[in-house]
């Protein structure tokens, strides 16, 4: 567990968290924002002595502003090429998941055997896969 996990748990009100720059105690500009937003809200002042940045100061205040806008725009980033490489894969036949455990056949067999009073785990044993894996193959009755 990093010191950092330690102090912030018992830092209270009023307290002041001075550091030589964020880089030594935020591990990203989201995780900068996150903590030091927590920690504004919990009246505690963030010093960094080499950035020359005080969290009480309007500047301070503003630069945390900044770099929460900063945050957003990078996870809107990481999204879009998320999606792209997704759509890519997509595009290339590639398909995310697991593979079926079983074929259309098997299913459809699995919701016959069900459908005319063959217990799930004996379905299950017949497959040789696990009970609930057959619940998502199969349509319930209905009552």
């Amino acid at each position: 567990m990093a010191e950092r996990d330690l102090l912030l748990p018992r830092l209270r009100s009023g307290d002041t968290v001075t550091v030589t720059r964020f880089d030594r105690l935020f591990c990203s500009v989201q995780n900068l924002v996150i903590v030091g937003t927590d920690l504004r809200n919990r009246g505690i002042r963030l010093q960094a002595v080499e950035q020359n940045i005080d969290s009480n100061t309007l500047e301070g205040r503003d630069f945390f502003g900044m770099m929460s806008v900063f945050a957003a725009l990078h996870h809107e980033f990481v999204r879009a090429a998320t999606n792209d490489g997704l759509a890519a894969a997509r595009a290339r036949g590639k398909t995310g998941g697991r593979p079926p455990r079983l074929t259309p056949e098997q299913a459809e067999q699995a919701q016959q055997l069900y459908d005319s009073g063959t217990p799930i785990p004996k379905i299950a044993q017949t497959f040789k896969i696990g009970r609930s894996v057959i619940y998502g193959y199969i349509t319930p009755k209905r009552p």
